[in-house]
């Protein structure tokens, strides 16, 4: 008989950590889990691929208060949880994509249903305030919670309101996991560090560009994001692109906090996705405007070095060891589930002191 391998780790790391952040968790729901997850992974409905949060909890109701603007809807509320499949295959069928599904276990009995959070697009996202949450993590030894998600087609995350995080992916080769929306938070962050504007407005940008990259890490299959210094004029390596006549500032859509409009808002941020979702690279300024999409560029081998990985990454790479000085930084996200940002590392030269022998000093900046 063949060899069958099994991957039996990834169980095991799931395992104990649902026993350290959810200790009363019937094994019955454990088991439902592990036999669903495969389906959990690489859920579709009518050819669409839904990429699901589950929220899994003992105190819905706690959970919902600590959250603003979020309801729950039960749906189904069972005894036990021997129809956990049924309940959760129906359910999978109409959650959105800002929408949870929950499943609150209290006592031995399951109750199903979903979280809809009304929330503006400029706010931080259910998933980011439930892991940000302070008053769910000063509660944590009275309330569990878990959020679930894939991240990738063989990732899945685990988050706690503890602060626990776990990521377990099953492909053959080893990947770069974000486990904590650090390499988003520095794109954002590298996004708007030339914009001047009151804190508060500076934030909302924020949010809401934390939000877009949430979208696309969890709907976009694969893409690179270059960001430039606001006085960036190409010579060259960004030709092969459509750059826009005029760049799109989504900081003035903010200029008059008290009338900007939450559906020009979701507009233009669906009008990014698709760009970030498009082949090529999209080109974004540091104060935050959108400057070019659908650009390609030349992947040197010897400028890329040793890369593993497809054209996108060799691409990445490429930009990244140019060292133009007016590049600022390089988002790289993988169809596996690998995401990095980097900076670009600069050169310059600069001549010695006049009394000193004419030479070049490369400095790293």
């Amino acid at each position: 008989m063949d060899e069958l391998l099994y991957f039996n780790t990834g169980k095991e790391k799931i395992s104990n950590f649902f026993d350290r952040e959810f200790p009363g968790l019937p094994q019955l729901i454990k088991s439902h889990f592990f036999s669903a997850y495969n389906d959990l992974m690489n859920y579709q409905e009518e050819g669409k691929s839904i990429k699901p949060i589950i929220v899994l909890t003992d105190n819905i109701d706690a959970v919902v208060r600590a959250i603003p603007k979020s309801y729950s809807l039960p749906i189904f509320k069972d005894p036990d949880a021997s129809s956990f499949r049924a309940r959760m295959k129906s359910i999978l069928a109409i959650v959105r994509s800002d929408w949870c599904l929950y499943i609150n276990v209290n006592e031995g009995k399951v109750e199903y249903g979903v979280i809809m959070w009304f929330g503006s697009i400029k706010d931080k996202s259910f998933l980011l305030q439930l892991q940000e949450n302070s008053a769910l993590k000063e509660r944590t030894k009275k309330v569990c919670c878990i959020a679930i998600t894939p991240l990738s087609l063989y990732t899945m995350m685990f988050y706690s309101v503890s602060g626990n995080n776990l990521a377990v992916n099953f492909s053959l080769e080893k990947t770069t996991i974000n486990f904590n929306m650090e390499e988003v938070k520095m794109l954002v962050d590298a996004t708007f560090s030339k914009l001047r504007t009151t804190q508060r407005k500076l934030q909302d940008m924020k949010n809401l560009y934390l939000n877009i990259f949430t979208n696309v890490m969890h709907h976009v299959n694969g893409t690179i994001c270059v960001i430039v210094d606001k006085d960036y004029q190409d010579n060259g390596l960004f030709e092969d692109g459509i750059w826009l006549q005029e760049p799109i500032s989504f900081s003035k859509l903010f200029s008059q906090s008290k009338s900007y409009s939450e559906e020009k808002l979701q507009a233009y941020a669906d009008l990014l996705i698709n760009m970030l979702n498009f082949d090529g690279i999209t080109i974004i300024d540091n104060l935050g405007r959108l400057r070019a999409y659908n650009v390609f560029v030349e992947a040197n081998n010897k400028k890329v070095g040793h890369v593993v990985g497809g054209a996108r990454k060799r691409a990445a790479y490429c930009i990244l060891n140019a060292r133009k000085r007016d590049i600022i930084g390089v988002y790289f996200q993988s169809h596996e589930g690998e995401v990095i940002y980097q900076e670009v590392k600069k050169t310059f030269t600069k001549k010695a002191p006049a009394n000193n022998n004419p030479q070049q000093l490369t400095l790293q900046i």
